[in-house]
Formats: C-alpha cells, structure tokens, sequence
C-alpha cells in the first residue's frame, strides 16, 4: 500500500522541488497545498503518513496548523515536519514546542532531505 504525504508550502519553487524529491520515492501519493487553510482541510480529510509543513504562510501559518492537528486524536503520533527559512535566535525552539517533530531549514539539501523522508517512511 502506497504511503502519504501531505505538503504544505506557498513558496512555488519550494513546492516544485519538494514534489520532484518525492516524486523519485517509489509507493508515494503525494498531496499538496499552497495556502494555510486550505491545507489543513486537505490534511484533516485525508490519511498522511508524513506532513510536511512551511512556517510562513497566508492566512494560517505551519505552527498553528500543527498545534490545531495535535490536538487531534489520528495525528497525535504522525510525523510533522516543519520547513522554514527563519533563522533568527529562538526559531527553531518555538517551532518544535509547537508540536513537530522535526526541523529542516531551508534551502533544503536535496540528498539528506531525500533519506530522510525514507528512513520516516520505513
């Protein structure tokens, strides 16, 4: 059975590198959003194996997100993982207080990003 991941970015280059990364994954469906809001729809409608979240978006950033999933019996346990290129002091200690389990800064590296996902998977 095909596993999910659900990805959540605005930034178009950023999705469009995200998508051609997993993409290269084999038994992968991959869904997408571009905003907030529609993405935590997306994401409560469906089955995600993995979500992958962008701190800055419009209209409901990634940490609210996360925290509104958390609090959600199914997705207590699922891999949240948070995408941001905030850098400054204190970022990255807010960002996993919110709930995720994971930080990749951004640019991403493609190769450690790519083994990541497949090692979460696995």
């Amino acid at each position: 059975m095909s596993k999910q991941i659900y990805v959540v970015e605005d930034n178009r280059k950023n999705m469009e590198l995200f998508i051609a990364v997993l993409e290269t994954l084999p038994d992968l469906k991959l869904f997408t959003a571009t905003k907030g809001k529609e993405g935590l729809e997306l994401i409560k409608s469906g089955n995600p194996d993995i979500i992958i979240l962008d701190i800055q978006l419009p209209d409901i950033n990634g940490t609210e997100i996360c925290k509104e999933l958390r609090e959600i019996e199914r997705f207590r346990t699922t891999p949240i993982i948070a995408v941001s290129s905030l850098a400054m002091k204190g970022d990255k200690e807010m960002i996993m207080e919110a709930g995720f389990d994971h930080y990749i800064s951004k640019p991403i590296m493609i190769k450690d990003f790519r083994e990541f996902i497949q090692n979460l998977l696995k």
